[in-house]
C-alpha cells in the first residue's frame, strides 16, 4: 500500500520532466475540466463522494465554478484512510479549466508512508523546490515557476499564495483582482506539507497548487465570451 501511496503522488512525473506544462496532485492536472476531473476521480476513488457547483449567466449559460471531494474508507473505521480535495475553476471564455487544487490526505495508520520518502516523491516530481525547511517530524516545501517551462526559482522564504481558508470560489472579480497583484509574485504556486512523528512516518498530507499566471487574461476572456451571450 505504502507504493500505491508513493505512485499516486509520483502520478505524471516522467512526463513532468519531460513536458514541464504538466502539473498536477495526484493525477487532477491544471488546464483539466470538470468531467475530466470528476472521472479521474471516480477512478482513483469509486466510493469517494464529489459535489461541484455551477455558476450561471442571465441569459441561462452555467458552468462549473468549483468542486470538493470527500473520502473515508468506511470499511476499515479503525484503520481509515481520510481524503479531501477543492477545485476552482475559471469560465467559459477561457475553457472552463482547472486553475487551483488542493489536497488534504491523512494516511492510514497501519500503512504510513516515511516523511522523507513522500518529500523525495515530490522533488521527483516538481523538481527541486524554491524553498524547503524541515525539523524532526515534518518537512514544508514550496516551489514558484514564473513559467510553465522553466525549473522553479529559489525563494528565502515561502509566500501566501494559496489561501486555505479562502480557497478560490471560481474565477471571479475578487480571485481576479487579487492576481492582477499576485501573477508574477506567486506565478505558478505549489505549497507541500506533510507531518509526522519522531518514528519518521507521516501522518498527513496537505498539498496546494495554482496557476496565477493567466487568471487575469482567462478573467477578461470570460468577460468578453459573457457579454457575447
Amino acid at each position: 500500500m505504502k507504493n500505491i501511496i508513493l505512485s499516486a503522488l509520483l502520478l505524471s512525473a516522467a512526463t513532468a520532466a519531460s513536458h514541464a506544462a504538466e502539473f498536477d496532485i495526484n493525477g487532477m492536472a491544471l488546464g483539466m475540466n470538470a468531467d475530466q476531473v470528476v472521472a479521474r476521480y471516480q477512478e482513483l476513488r469509486p466510493d469517494g463522494q464529489y459535489s461541484f457547483s455551477k455558476w450561471k449567466l442571465p441569459e441561462g449559460t452555467e458552468w462549473v465554478a468549483n468542486g470538493r471531494t470527500l473520502y473515508n474508507d468506511l470499511s476499515r473505521p479503525d484503520d481509515m484512510e481520510h481524503e479531501r480535495m477543492q477545485f476552482a475553476f475559471t469560465g467559459m471564455g477561457s475553457g472552463n479549466k482547472l486553475f487551483a487544487v488542493r489536497r488534504e490526505l491523512k494516511f492510514r495508520p497501519s500503512e504510513r508512508p516515511s516523511t522523507d520518502a513522500i518529500y523525495a516523491a515530490a522533488v521527483q516530481k516538481y523538481g527541486e523546490p524554491s524553498y524547503v525547511n524541515k525539523d524532526d517530524t515534518a518537512i514544508w516545501a514550496a516551489w514558484k515557476f514564473s513559467t510553465v517551462n522553466a525549473p522553479a526559482e529559489k525563494l528565502k522564504s515561502s509566500l501566501s499564495c494559496i489561501g486555505t481558508s479562502d480557497f478560490p470560489v471560481g474565477l471571479n472579480d475578487h480571485t481576479a483582482g487579487k492576481a492582477r497583484k499576485s501573477a508574477s509574485f506567486c506565478g505558478l504556486y505549489i505549497e507541500f506539507t506533510v507531518r509526522g512523528d519522531q518514528t519518521g512516518l507521516a501522518n498527513e498530507l496537505d498539498m496546494g497548487m495554482m496557476n496565477h499566471l493567466n487568471l487575469v487574461q482567462d478573467f477578461d476572456a470570460d468577460n468578453q465570451d459573457a457579454r457575447k451571450r
